[in-house]
């Protein structure tokens, strides 16, 4: 019998295989010939595994099949990743600064390969590849007895377990997957173990559950015993086991410090209907299987009074946790209509579809369903912000007055409002964003008042952008807006929306802010198409932001340059660069024979950085509204 050679092996073998190799080998594989190279190279399943063990990266159900996106990650998470913040931490943080504008974390330099990000109620933390959990702010923000809460620190471990580190692997500590809550973090270990912090200077309690078995070391995420995630929300933390189903226990503290035990026994409660699990030789969903009950749980959230699954069914549950009384949320389903994802935080939630709706529901939502058991046809419908739909989001997360969406293209947008102008929603402030990007504020106070859009801006789709000279761009049609010297005052029926003018000249804003990098040379120097900036991931919690992006800053200098005049100018004040749009302004108001405005003769489509075009350097910038 002569063997086969590899060419010769079909597809599926083929496949097999990859889980074997490590990067070098399977690379060697992708270049035996063209077809490999083209139908292999970008493999959803190889770049998936390897870069979730590699990185610990946690996998978006929504992205379980984007092979060039795993690819992207593995050949870029180790060196440009940085983490960017915005918005608030709240009133009950007094040193808190807003922020605006998305900006560089300085003190998340110093932490190597984040792979994950999360915020709570007044702190943000991240988990690196090496399984190392770091947090700024206060876990806690009703308690002050922190030296300095600035900075990341590494969350600890009492000295009987010891930290892993890149140089000592310790699988009881080291961190696979984490939650953070309002006022505490939940992990899981590589060994199975759940930690608890309530304090970013105090260490982990070991939690063990006595409503439920479980295992160690678990090869198998399949077997019974296994925990397979956990999800911290309000006051109630939650762990999935694999054949118990959903477990979650109240918080009840606050704790009292260092002087409490290692071991924090809970006796925890199960979610009634969530044990199922279909057989791997018997993965067909049905609703007529009598043993599937109410499906089995795809994934599930945790919000201030209520616990929110989706099952394999199609079907959505809400459990309010403190009655155990149960209700399916049928809004959410349609006859073929196939629900992939659920997220959410407090008290709002989102399900995802395979077709990319993305329905939004809250507590009063949930409320209805309840007040509607008899007649669920009369229940509260779910919202589809337009922004929303269709258009490739992979993750929402939520404040307590706005949220963010990050999109399969690493774009983050915002929705929602910002109270007392923290900058929540990273879109700008009244010094530059306000009103250009459809916002206004509800209050002549601009430090005290709430920002929030416009009516026809609510549902529109509103990126957050990370280039710091759109910031400086913004600023610029504000200050040349404003009336000054006989100029005209456009600044105000812009906040007005005279004649809707708002609403027509904000689209030609935000046309050419998302079209920055739109030049056929910086194209060419993109392969990947990741751009300059390229979110992975977005964590929103009370009044704050923080995104992991990575950064391609040569990338980012190149299309910098893109928009100056003279960029390789000299020092002298002369000669130094200048932006394009700072050689352009406001043309005059027109009126009528009645005094009244018109807006009508001037076309916005046609203008440039918000301005009309100058004579003779139009051609190269009307790339930005194309």
């Amino acid at each position: 019998m002569s063997l086969a050679k590899l060419d010769d092996l079909p597809e599926d073998i083929l496949v097999l295989i990859f889980p074997l190799l490590d990067v070098s080998d399977f690379l060697a594989l992708c270049s035996v010939n063209k077809f490999f190279h083209e139908a292999f190279l970008k493999n959803p399943e190889f770049w998936r595994e390897v870069t979730t063990k590699t990185f610990r990266v946690p996998v978006q159900p929504l992205l379980r099949a984007n092979g060039p996106r795993w690819y992207w990650l593995y050949k870029n998470l180790r060196t440009q990743t940085k983490v960017y913040e915005w918005g608030g931490s709240g009133p009950a943080l007094k040193h808190s600064l807003n922020k605006s504008w998305p900006s560089k974390s300085l003190t998340s330099a110093k932490i190597g390969n984040i792979v994950d990000l999360q915020c709570g109620g007044w702190s943000s933390s991240c988990l690196t590849s090496d399984g190392e959990l770091y947090l700024t702010g206060r876990i806690d923000g009703l308690q002050y007895d922190y030296a300095d809460p600035t900075g990341y620190k590494r969350l600890s471990f009492d000295e009987r377990y010891p930290a892993t580190s890149a140089d000592s692997y310790q699988k009881s500590t080291a961190i696979k997957q984490f939650s953070s809550g309002r006022r505490h973090i939940l992990a899981l270990s590589d060994e199975g173990m759940i930690w608890s912090w309530f304090h970013r200077d105090h260490n982990a309690r070991l939690v063990e559950l006595s409503c439920a078995r479980t295992i160690l070391n678990s090869q198998d995420p399949s077997t019974p015993g296994t925990i397979t995630k956990v999800v911290a929300g309000w006051d109630i933390n939650s762990a999935f086991i694999t054949g118990t189903g959903i477990v979650y226990w109240k918080i009840h503290g606050p704790h009292s410090g260092q002087a409490d035990p290692v071991l924090l026994m809970v006796t925890g409660e199960i979610v009634p209907g969530t044990a199922f699990q279909r057989s791997k030789s018997n993965r067909n969903r049905t609703e007529d299987d009598e043993d599937a009950g109410l499906g089995e749980v795809v994934n599930y959230i945790v919000l201030e009074a209520h616990i929110v699954f989706i099952t394999d069914l199609n079907k959505v549950y809400a459990m309010e946790a403190d009655s155990r009384r149960m209700v399916e949320l049928s809004k959410f389903s349609a006859p073929g209509r196939i629900l992939q994802d659920v997220q959410g935080a407090f008290r709002n939630f989102a399900i995802f579809t395979s077709t990319g709706e993305v329905m939004v529901g809250n507590n009063d939502l949930i409320h209805d369903a309840f007040n509607h058991v008899d007649d669920p046809a009369n229940a509260s419908s779910p919202q589809l912000p337009a922004g929303l739909q269709h258009n490739d989001v992979i993750s929402i997360s939520f404040g307590d007055y706005h949220y963010t969406a990050l999109h399969a293209n690493g774009k983050v947008s915002s929705y929602g409002r910002e109270p007392r102008g923290c900058g929540a929603l990273g879109l700008g402030s009244y010094q530059g964003g306000i009103p250009f990007r459809g916002l206004t504020l509800d209050g002549e106070n601009r430090r005290f008042s709430d920002v929030y859009y416009l009516p026809y801006a609510e549902d529109k789709r509103h990126n957050v952008w990370f280039e710091p000279e759109k910031q400086k761009w913004l600023k610029h049609l504000t200050d040349e807006a404003a009336p000054r010297d006989g100029s005209s005052d456009w600044l105000t029926p812009l906040t007005e929306n005279r004649q809707g003018l708002m609403e027509e000249y904000s689209t030609c804003v935000e046309r050419a802010g998302d079209n920055w990098d739109n030049y056929p040379d910086i194209k060419a120097e993109d392969p990947d198409g990741l751009g300059a900036y390229f979110a992975l991931s977005v964590a929103s919690a009370g009044w704050q932001n923080v995104a992991l992006v990575l950064v391609n800053q040569d990338l980012a200098d190149k299309v910098k340059r893109k928009h100056l005049i003279n960029a390789t100018g000299s020092n002298s004040s002369k000669d130094r660069p200048k932006y394009k749009w700072e050689l352009q302004t406001y043309p005059p108001l027109p009126t009528d024979d009645h005094g009244k405005i018109d807006f009508s003769m001037y076309d916005f489509d046609t203008w440039v950085y918000g301005l009309p075009p100058l004579e003779d350097d139009s051609k190269g910038r009307l790339a930005m509204n194309q």
